[in-house]
């Protein structure tokens, strides 16, 4: 598919009705709950690449037609990524895993190495401002006309242009037990006046009204937008929306509108019976006590419902969140993802061109319900339907285009978190949490100390023999500091090079995959059982992904595989420890991922596996850091044969 440049940087605006989302809802699934399935695999990144494990630097080949894209979760490599790989199988295109987090691409950008394709999740305009000289401008081209305006209204900068593009939406709502509503007599509420007297009803029975993770931020952030979603549907809040997304200094704030939106948030705490025992509740305690039937509602998009709905004795369906200055409702969406091109995919017409196949794909209704992850899509090309067939109870929103897109700056979140907060404790009253929000928004990001100036720079490209010495780097450090011999990751995990000279902590953190994180395991096992589970992951990590490229290939740490590469994958040749070949009886102590770890469950379910406490791949690797120490040097650990 070619999208063709137009003469015209701008486009009509038709529609003035917004479109907002909620919560990073994979995070909360993964925070979630014991019962619902984790998320797993994604992808990583293509730079620059080095001859060899830790050997000197070979500049990037000026001829590389190798398309890299970055998608800000795991999943996204597992859903979307095979589908595009189908569609255009003679194509070098690698997904790459990152974080939901501009500054990833920002510090990129600052060494020169700005993907082809970036996403997140969580964005606004003003997050972005600082790579908008290096993003391409998509107002130019005729992809735009694909998108409902309303869809892009707050995706203009300061000078007119369209550097982002959301891709699709999902719909969070309100879910409610409608058997326990039918238990007690209690209607479902059709506008606020009928939901604040259902929540009444429920606590004098007893029952907690709405069980809310406040704990979280992404809640504390929704509960402000959708508290008071009928200012944010105003005229009056779509132009300050539409004003702080393209802000270059500080966020104007419309007194008399938030003023207004404060007063209506801390009347929806109220009227839901939130006390100062809510900002402990965490995404696990909110879930379970709805799950148990303790609570009548809890909110989420429809494949949380779905999982809910299979777990639980009860009839659940969906209420939309209600105006308080009308008889309006409103679903809250978030984007899947948003999307950016890097400009200089411009010099290279035959590049941009497969940019843009990568876009239509995503943009098709396959490609839709593959990031969306199956049913409730909310479609933003005029060419696809919506996928909410199989969504009731939302069709008098969706047909009157009643959908709000989240805002969600950076600084929001937290905002957001620290003024529900103040609240819900009492510390605050409504004018101070309005004041709390605004100036933690408008704050000034204070320098950030050094946390570790690397002496020495290594690529997360491919090396010449198909590793990844940065990722290498990194899983031996780690494997180093908790006393394990040898240790076997998926790649995607690992996101970015590590650059010669300072780096901060919250960089630092960016270079692993913080969005679906890992906890690790230690295991003892000898070395047949070693080679099967490279050999088993090689051909089956997952049942819904395998390796099909030498984008995917492990990595390993400690030890040296060779894999032949075959007409569908690749297959394990040999594995070397110390230059000799593994020995098959010999015992060994293993670091393991979540993944890693499954697959040795599925070999050997009697296999003792040792969950390292609450580290995490991504809290090793920071705190490794925060030591003061260098990380270890790469290790030569793969090995492909064509």
């Amino acid at each position: 598919m070619m999208f063709w440049k137009t003469g015209c940087n701008c486009f009509p605006i038709i529609e003035l009705m917004i479109l907002s989302g909620k919560n990073e809802e994979n995070t909360r699934m993964k925070k979630a709950k014991q019962c619902l399935t984790a998320l797993l695999p994604g992808v990583l990144l293509a730079i620059t690449v080095l001859s060899g494990c830790g050997q000197s630097q070979k500049a990037v080949s000026k001829n590389d037609d190798h398309l890299t894209v970055y998608l800000w979760e795991n999943r996204l490599m597992k859903n979307i990524g095979p589908y595009i790989h189908e569609q255009f199988p003679d194509q070098d295109i690698e997904f790459i895993t990152g974080n939901n987090d501009t500054d990833l691409y920002s510090y990129f950008e600052e060494h020169g190495e700005l993907p082809d394709i970036i996403t997140v999740r969580r964005f606004s305009g003003k997050d972005a401002q600082d790579l908008e000289p290096y993003l391409m401008d998509f107002a130019s081209y005729d992809v735009v006309s694909r998108y409902y305006s309303y869809a892009l209204q707050y995706y203009k900068n300061s000078k007119n242009e369209i550097q982002w593009l959301p891709i699709c939406g999902i719909p969070q709502t309100i879910i409610a037990n409608k058997t326990l509503f039918e238990q007690y007599g209690i209607k479902i509420p059709k506008n606020y006046k009928e939901y604040a007297q259902a929540c009444q009803q429920f606590y004098d029975n007893g029952i907690k009204p709405y069980s809310l993770d406040l704990a979280e931020d992404w809640s504390a952030h929704e509960v402000i937008q959708t508290g008071a979603i009928g200012e944010f549907m105003s005229l009056d809040g779509i132009e300050w929306r539409s004003s702080a997304e393209s802000a270059s200094g500080d966020i104007a704030f419309d007194d008399a509108l938030w003023k207004r939106i404060f007063s209506e948030t801390n009347t929806f705490l109220k009227d839901s019976h939130f006390t100062s025992d809510d900002i402990s509740v965490d995404i696990n305690t909110a879930t379970q006590m709805f799950l148990e039937g303790k609570a009548a509602m809890f909110h989420g998009y429809p494949a949380l419902m779905q999982e809910f709905q299979e777990q639980m004795d009860a009839e659940l369906t969906r209420i939309p969140f209600f105006s308080q200055i009308s008889d309006e409702a409103f679903i809250n969406m978030t984007p899947s993802l948003n999307i950016a091109f890097n400009k200089e995919l411009e010099k290279d017409q035959e590049k941009l061109d497969l940019a843009f196949d990568v876009l239509e794909c995503m943009i098709s209704k396959e490609g839709q319900t593959l990031i969306a992850d199956g049913k409730g899509v909310i479609s933003l090309n005029v060419d696809v339907p919506n996928m909410m067939e199989d969504v009731p109870g939302l069709e008098d929103e969706i047909n009157n285009n009643s959908v709000y897109i989240r805002y969600s700056a950076q600084k929001s979140f937290y905002a957001s978190l620290e003024a529900v907060h103040g609240l819900l404790s009492g510390e605050m009253d409504e004018t101070q949490a309005y004041d709390a929000f605004r100036s933690t928004m408008n704050s000034k990001d204070s320098k950030e100390e050094t946390t570790v100036n690397f002496e020495n720079e290594y690529s997360i490209s491919l090396n010449d023999k198909n590793g990844r010495d940065a990722a290498s780097s990194m899983l031996t450090t780690i494997r180093e500091e908790k006393d394990a011999q040898l240790a076997l990751a998926p790649y995607y995990y690992f996101t970015s090079s590590i650059y010669k000279g300072e780096c901060t902590c919250s960089r630092v953190g960016l270079m692993t995959a913080k969005s679906l994180d890992t906890p690790l395991y230690l295991a003892k096992i000898n070395g047949k059982e070693i080679y099967e589970l490279a050999e088993k992951y090689l051909a089956d990590s997952d049942e819904k992904f395998h390796i099909t490229n030498k984008y995917e290939l492990p990595i390993a740490s400690g030890m040296k595989i060779i894999v032949r590469q075959e007409e569908n994958g690749f297959s394990l040749k040999d594995i070397e420890v110390n230059k000799k070949k593994i020995d098959k009886d010999k015992e060994c102590s293993i670091l393991l991922t979540e993944t890693t770890m499954s697959v040795l469950k599925k070999i050997n379910p009697e296999c003792e596996i040792r969950q390292l406490g609450n580290t995490t791949l991504s809290s090793a690797w920071t705190a490794a850091m925060e030591n003061g120490q260098q990380p270890s040097a790469p290790e030569d650990y793969i090995e492909v044969e064509k």
